[in-house]
């Protein structure tokens, strides 16, 4: 079948139409925000209008998006609409500032330091919803940093672990866990010998039971922070299990008696999956040594 043409001036020019279903599948801004909305945890806040909205990542990126912001509202329940340009993520939230004097408007901080205005109307709702989602504050100031998820039973003290994760891994590792039905503590860590001091000031009774490396970022001080957990005498029985990306430190990690190598991918889904069937793994089918329980 001959394709259309248009004649321009004394020339004829050839019509090429692109199918719709790759048109449809290249430039859906679905293909965007479905993955986006797919872990919450890694947002911090949306900030827009009828016709469009921006995306504040909490690694610090932001992203512009043809959506309205009652778009997001809805498909984020758990988020909370303070004024009419903003949508927050509460796990973001460590404090606010209520009205100054009557007829102004109150105000949230957030981790990274951004302010951002609670509308009069909405003031009472989102202070409300606030301490409901981190109980036990008063009307004026409120400590709403993330903390580990509670303990699910008294009976079962949370599993300790402890971590070298950074930005949006420690994010999707306590996604992964409140998944699982969890309790714990996790506790974050920077590479070095730093981390092998602190232990070695922790009572052999609550040590963690696992101790997580990403050493994606820093291959050379996670190596340095393995040899002197696996050095040491006594912390030597405390399991700890290597992360691996491109850079490809397996064979090292090894030598120095990590009890496991696992590879694991960047996009957020994969990451995700992987570190769901680890835990699964560790906290569900191994048996810690005694000296490493922190629970039974």
């Amino acid at each position: 079948m001959p394709r259309p043409s248009v004649l321009i001036g004394n020339h004829y020019l050839t019509v090429y139409r692109l199918p719709t279903s790759t048109t449809s599948q290249r430039f859906s801004p679905v293909h965007v925000i479905t993955p986006l909305l797919s872990y919450p945890i890694l947002l911090a806040y949306f900030s827009g209008a009828d016709n469009y909205t921006w995306v504040y990542f909490r690694n610090g990126k932001r992203q512009l998006l043809a959506k309205p912001l009652v778009y997001f509202e809805q498909r984020l329940p758990g988020f909370i609409r303070i004024h009419k340009t903003a949508l927050v993520n509460p796990a973001f939230v460590v404090d606010v500032e209520p009205p100054p004097r009557p007829k102004m408007a109150a105000a949230i901080r957030l981790q990274d330091g951004t302010m951002l205005p609670v509308s009069r109307r909405r003031w009472a709702s989102v202070l409300a919803t606030l301490q409901t989602v981190r109980s036990g504050f008063s009307d004026t100031s409120l400590d709403l940093t993330p903390m580990g998820a509670p303990a699910l039973s008294n009976a079962m003290p949370p599993i300790q672990l402890l971590a070298i994760l950074e930005g949006d891994a420690r994010l999707l590792a306590e996604h992964c866990l409140n998944q699982l039905g969890l309790a714990y503590c996790l506790q974050t860590a920077q590479a070095g010998d730093d981390l092998t001091q602190a232990l070695r000031h922790v009572p052999d009774d609550e040590w963690p039971a696992l101790v997580l490396i990403d050493a994606r970022t820093d291959c050379a001080n996670c190596l340095r922070s393995v040899e002197t957990i696996k050095g040491d005498p006594r912390l030597r029985i405390i399991p700890v299990v290597w992360l691996n990306g491109q850079d490809d430190c397996s064979d090292q990690a090894y030598q120095l008696d990590v009890n496991s190598v696992v590879a694991v991918p960047e996009e957020p889904d994969a990451f995700v999956r992987v570190l769901s069937q680890l835990f699964n793994y560790w906290f569900f089918l191994a048996q810690f040594p005694v000296s490493s329980r922190t629970y039974a």
